[in-house]
């Protein structure tokens, strides 16, 4: 859920329940805001499943995946979420980023323990330009799993 916080906290709980019951086995996440994943907003993003990590590195030496949210402890794996461009929606003539700086960004996540979610912006036919395409494909060549 993005922006979260203009809902209220008893609204998200409901949502959260609500969501779960109908789909168990996924996660569910309240964007907590662009930054490292250090922090935790609960007034504005609980409950949630993981930690979102928005155009920031994870921090060093990895991410905390225990927290302590008003005196109980949860498991919050972290994700960062990224663009592939520069841009999160499309836009004409955006070209994805440096190979070098894409596999950089991948590695940093999996060594610091966090998930890499890469936005990936479908064209106005809603398909994924090539470029995009090719980027992807070369950044799976240049990472190590």
């Amino acid at each position: 859920m993005d922006i979260p916080g203009v809902l209220g906290r008893g609204y998200r709980e409901f949502l959260y329940r609500h969501i779960a019951t109908l789909q168990p086995d996924c996660f569910i996440m309240m964007n907590n805001g662009i930054g490292d994943g250090s922090t935790y907003p609960v007034d504005y993003a609980w409950p949630s499943d993981l930690i979102a990590i928005e155009r920031k590195p994870p921090p060093a030496p990895a991410h905390v995946k225990w927290r302590e949210i008003e005196g109980k402890q949860y498991y919050l794996p972290g994700e960062a979420c990224d663009v592939l461009c520069h841009h999160w929606f499309y836009e004409e003539g955006d070209a994805p980023r440096p190979d070098q700086e894409l596999a950089d960004k991948f590695n940093l996540c999996r060594a610091r323990g966090v998930n890499l979610l890469l936005d990936v912006a479908p064209n106005k036919h809603g398909l994924i330009p090539r470029d995009q395409q090719a980027a992807l494909a070369r950044l799976r060549q240049n990472v190590n799993l």
